[in-house]
């Protein structure tokens, strides 16, 4: 399915954070409004006030999206995936039916995907991706997965085990230049906005400009899927742009028998059922 972008378009990203006591939901806004990334409460007033309540043509939140009106605890396909093999060490994400942070994860992506829906186009993009919240263009960003699957293998010997992972991902990504890759692969043609992905420093806002990159990739078809309709899916970058190591650990892990439901995998509006064969 494709369709003429309208000229006036803006996407978000949410880091969602997980209290009210301090400012940890980051925030980004790329469009015609301008460029807009900062860090605030979890609170939908908080949020709007930094960013708006005009409309977006794609949101992409750093928390599991469910089905519209649910909330379960069930194990997640698409989490399962990044969690074996080489990914383990690399980027796996934190596992939402865990109770506690894992479980209070998964509440919060549920809450910000229903406050924010109203906000969201339903209207077709560049390319047919799976919808999990209704016909709303609102997906789930990996933020770990997008730059992990984008280095090379041999920028893991020296990772962090645990911590403060994400950042580490954040400057080796920087530092091989894959942001600038990914720029001219999606043509999110905003230099205002690739400026702050390269010049930011703080952790939230980080995972929320992560988060809008993966709303262009939405947005201009140019992007994989990781998932299926009850789990919901992850948002990644698009093919061109993952490592060999990374598309070799799909593979297999999207075959695994242990998943507890069949996993898809889309790759820019072409669904790749489990007993298909990814691309080359």
């Amino acid at each position: 399915m494709t369709s003429t972008l309208p000229e006036k378009t803006d996407v978000l990203g949410i880091d969602v954070g997980l209290t009210l006591v301090n400012p940890t939901s980051g925030l980004c806004r790329t469009g015609c409004r301008g460029d807009i990334v900062s860090h605030t409460f979890i609170d939908y007033a908080s949020r709007t006030a930094i960013i708006g309540t005009g409309s977006f043509a794609v949101i992409a939140i750093d928390a599991p999206v469910l089905p519209v009106e649910t909330l379960h605890y069930d194990v997640r396909p698409c989490e399962k995936v990044f969690v074996w093999g080489s990914f383990q060490k690399r980027c796996k994400p934190g596992e939402s039916h865990v109770p506690g942070t894992g479980q209070a994860l998964r509440r919060s992506g549920v809450e910000t995907a229903r406050t924010f829906a109203p906000h969201v186009a339903s209207a077709s993009v560049v390319a047919d991706f799976p919808r999990i919240y209704g016909d709303r263009n609102i997906v789930e960003a990996f933020p770990n997965g997008l730059l992990g699957v984008s280095l090379e293998a041999g920028s893991f010997k020296n990772a962090l085990e645990r911590g403060e992972k994400f950042d580490w991902l954040y400057e080796e990504w920087l530092s091989q230049g894959v942001h600038s890759r990914l720029s001219a692969e999606v043509k999110w043609l905003r230099k205002p906005f690739w400026k702050l992905v390269a010049a930011n420093r703080q952790h939230d806002e980080r995972a929320a400009l992560i988060c809008a990159i993966t709303a262009a990739c939405v947005l201009l078809g140019r992007y994989v899927a990781v998932g299926e309709a009850l789990g919901g899916y992850f948002f990644m970058p698009p093919w061109n742009v993952w490592q060999p190591w990374a598309k070799e650990a799909l593979r297999r892990n999207h075959h695994d028998p242990r998943l507890p439901r069949s996993v898809e995998v889309w790759i820019d509006g072409t669904c790749f059922k489990a007993d298909q064969d990814l691309p080359a």
